[in-house]
């Protein structure tokens, strides 16, 4: 696949790649949680990853110039990258700004009123979050410092707890990629969207960054920002209405029910779904629109719920598994590769062999399973929730891989939700519903999940014909050193400051939300909802309909990724600036054909990049002047 030069690990770049994931972790941390600025890890192509490749592929062009010796090769940039993009899916608002309240708030807020203590406080090990309020206090007002020995002492067991299991959850994510990878890039041959702006910048940089169509699709996108974060700034500025503009709403029944018409011309939004495939485009927009008009229709025959969130629920699992029934021939040859090494299938250009992803799979699973019963947890609620997450997992990573989209959110359509619904709360417990407590930052929405990161990581290797091992070995190091340099880095930062003084971002919000709700289980047990399970059911297999339908019939123009995504919580906000992407791309490929839509990419690439580079402008320019800059995302 690669030549050797390639496939080499270089430890100064891996060093490199370190030192960035250090960075980016602070930079992530203070501007998401602290001035809640663009939330970089939102999106499906994290901002920070993009900017630092950007960075590093332009200083990278001056060394090449003047110090050749020191110049990176296109495999160390994007190892970087991928270090970065790895760092990420722990960093920020979607995962540490979800765990670290899960650790902090029940008992720093735990009253006489909400009974937290009484309810579940003794199936809450000390080893797993901080019942010290003395230790809290400090974390919450700020004015304090994280190296007092009460305080250290509090943390150590928390942190290499919850540090130990992201590890062992990540690397159980990326062995599955491996099983995934061959079949969908190959076999199935899918588009993986996300990549294209990173493997443009460092695939061949002289090429991109003297396009002048990139410029001009540059230049719109940073002019729009450049202009908003000003009117920020200095409100006499004029400004664009690029993040959402209401244009009204029906007052009479029952159209009343659709709420109210915005639309959005985010850039990168158009950039993105620039390169989905038209009919997964056009879904996602037609999708929107089918929302709206059954909202309208159960509100004309007197229902009051459409359930958006079991059908979320259902569509997202039917999507993980639908993906692994398409290619369970070869899925099953991989089986017989783990169980017999000698069995006709090579293995030996995957980033891992099948048994070794197979072991890392099992010992992860096996320490998780511990883990959890340990906390309290029977095993076959770990399992239940395991069940549900896996599938989950593997349909974000399939929607990624496919459609590519700017946002993948499944807010408040998590395994512990779901068990819930189907079983009631009384099976459960106490024990089991605080250990889905505990899970809960894991799944609350999805977004910064690792796993498309990992297998996209691999595409990029794949597209750029770069080796695998420096690219496994960095990607594992970051994982590793990044969880436990995050927790330092906002235990650092929250002492000083405070998550409920000086922070402006969720740690306060994202504890109430999330031990209300485990209240409200034990406070309010109910049984199981039998429309809540009939909605989720048949959207199962309206999904599967959906897919049946456009592998057989060649007219189909729907897709259920698109109902996927844009059922519920998903991207109802960017469906305007989607449809102006797939009426873009219909155009030129009406127009000018492949040749005309080849020209196009840099001008649309030009957009994302834009769009990115000025929101980490003023993102950065927020971190060294302190202060609260423009969201050009969010």
């Amino acid at each position: 696949m690669a030549s050797s030069t390639e496939n080499r690990i270089r430890a100064h770049v891996l060093l490199i790649g370190l030192a960035l994931v250090a960075f980016n972790s602070y930079w992530v941390m203070m501007g998401t949680e602290v001035w809640h600025s663009t939330q970089m890890t939102i999106a499906s192509l994290f901002f920070n990853a993009v900017f630092t490749l950007m960075v590093l592929v332009l200083i990278n062009l001056v060394l090449q110039k003047l110090a050749p010796r020191f110049s990176m090769s296109k495999a160390d940039l994007l190892t970087i990258y991928v270090m970065v993009v790895m760092l990420t899916t722990i960093s920020g608002h979607t995962m540490m700004g979800y765990l670290l309240p899960v650790l902090t708030h029940a008992f720093q807020f735990a009253s006489p009123e909400n009974e937290w203590e009484h309810l579940f406080g003794a199936h809450v090990p000390e080893w797993v979050a901080i019942k010290d309020q003395e230790v809290l206090l400090g974390f919450y007002q700020g004015d304090s410092t994280l190296y007092l020995a009460r305080h250290l002492n509090a943390w150590v067991f928390p942190v290499i707890t919850w540090s130990c299991f992201v590890i062992a959850l990540w690397l159980v994510l990326l062995a599955l990629t491996v099983f995934l990878r061959k079949q969908w890039a190959e076999n199935e041959k899918l588009n993986y969207p996300i990549v294209q702006l990173p493997i443009a910048i460092a695939n061949d940089p002289k090429r991109f960054f003297t396009n002048r169509w990139m410029w001009l699709g540059f230049a719109i996108a940073a002019a729009a920002e450049l202009l908003n974060g000003l009117n920020f700034l200095y409100p006499a500025i004029p400004s664009l209405p690029i993040k959402g503009t209401v244009l009204g709403r029906f007052a009479s029944k029952p159209w009343s029910a659709m709420g109210h018409i915005a639309v959005s011309f985010y850039p990168f939004t158009i950039g993105l779904m620039f390169f989905t495939p038209l009919d997964l485009s056009f879904s996602c927009w037609f999708f929107y629109v089918v929302g709206r008009i059954q909202a309208i229709i159960t509100d004309a025959v007197g229902a009051r719920n459409i359930y958006s969130l079991e059908q979320q629920t259902g569509a997202w699992i039917a999507l993980g598994l639908i993906p692994l029934w398409m290619g369970r021939r070869y899925y099953f040859r991989i089986i017989g590769k783990i169980i017999n090494k000698n069995y006709p299938l090579d293995d030996s250009n995957e980033p891992m062999t099948y048994r070794t992803a197979a072991m890392i799979i099992v010992a992860g699973l096996v320490f998780i399973f511990f883990l959890f019963h340990q906390i309290g947890m029977s095993f076959w609620a770990i399992g239940m929730f395991l069940a549900i997450y896996f599938p989950m997992a593997v349909g974000v990573t399939r929607i990624r891989a496919e459609i590519g989209p700017p946002l993948h959110q499944l807010i408040f359509v998590d395994p512990g939700r779901t068990m819930v619904t189907i079983l009631g709360t009384r099976p459960f417990g106490t024990a089991n519903l605080t250990g889905l407590t505990f899970l809960y930052p894991f799944v609350r929405c999805f977004r910064a999940h690792p796993m498309p990161s990992e297998l996209e990581a691999f595409r990029i290797a794949e597209r750029t014909r770069i080796g695998y091992r420096q690219l496994l070995v960095g990607m594992i190091l970051a994982i590793v050193f990044g969880i436990f340099f995050t927790f330092w880095t906002y235990l650092h930062a929250m002492y000083q400051m405070g998550a409920a003084s000086k922070a402006r971002g969720w740690l306060v919000y994202m504890g109430w939300e999330t031990f209300n709700r485990l209240q409200t289980w034990l406070v309010h047990p109910h049984e199981p909802k039998g429309v809540e399970m009939g909605v989720i059911g048949g959207s199962v297999l309206f999904t599967i309909f959906l897919m049946i339908m456009k592998i057989r019939v060649l007219w189909w123009p729907l897709h259920p990724g698109g109902y996927v995504l844009m059922t519920g919580t998903g991207m109802a906000g960017l469906w305007f600036p989607i449809f102006l992407a797939w009426f873009a791309k219909a155009m030129v490929l009406k127009v000018g054909g492949v040749r005309l839509y080849r020209k196009a990419v840099p001008f649309f690439l030009g957009l994302i990049l834009g769009d990115y580079t000025l929101g980490c402008v003023w993102s950065l320019i927020g971190l060294i002047w302190e202060m609260p800059t423009y969201i050009v995302w969010h």
